[in-house]
């Protein structure tokens, strides 16, 4: 019996991504769903936490885009090996990010020649792609008013024109791959989450448990 799916959650800073990762499993237990593993990029395993600390937080030193870049995928390398891989026939696994975060970030909003991720995602050879990828559309101005209040992170701190270049490869990415689903996160949080209840069930139904 197939009883395990792999479910990414993708978009700007101040989307809601973690709010709908939690919502999702809340979900999936409702359907008696428990063989469950949320995890989040960059981090979730003890080394790659560390990485999104330094990601994340440096502030005393010139940080360059390659090192941010080759920093995420040594992160994201740490996670495949150590938590994806291991569960991907197994679990449930719900991730905040993935890989087209990277298309998103680094080639839209950094400008990085496509031609690096390609050859990282070779090289760390990244073959295990999600069942549904739930990509949280919203305008830029909307997600940094709703984070304006917490102490923001590095990236956090990026200009709207640095997010809307953002959001613009993320509609881009989408609109070529079937498996990402579009939701309007301008809207209410009840409505965001009734949207994604649509996704998820259908993605249930498909599942032989």
């Amino acid at each position: 019996m197939k009883n395990h799916k792999f479910i990414v959650i993708e978009g700007i800073d101040g989307s809601g991504k973690t709010t709908i990762c939690n919502y999702i499993i809340k979900l999936l237990k409702n359907f008696n769903i428990t063989n469950i593993i949320l995890t989040h990029e960059p981090g979730g395993t003890p080394v790659a936490e560390k990485l999104r600390n330094i990601i994340k937080f440096t502030k005393k030193e010139n940080f360059s885009y390659k090192t941010e870049l080759l920093l995420i995928y040594a992160s994201r390398l740490q996670l495949l090996n150590n938590i994806i891989r291991p569960n991907i026939n197994t679990h449930w696994i719900i991730s905040d990010r993935y890989d087209i975060s990277s298309y998103a970030y680094q080639i839209g909003g950094r400008g990085i020649n496509k031609k690096y991720i390609t050859f990282l995602q070779n090289f760390i050879k990244n073959n295990i792609k999600p069942d549904i990828i739930i990509y949280l559309d919203i305008d830029p101005i909307i997600a940094l008013q709703r984070i304006k209040f917490k102490k923001k992170d590095r990236i956090e701190n990026e200009s709207i024109n640095f997010f809307s270049r953002v959001r613009n490869y993320y509609l881009k990415i989408a609109k070529k791959n079937k498996i990402i689903k579009i939701i309007n996160a301008n809207n209410s949080l009840e409505n965001v989450k009734f949207l994604v209840k649509k996704k998820i069930i259908k993605l249930i139904k498909f599942t032989e448990i």
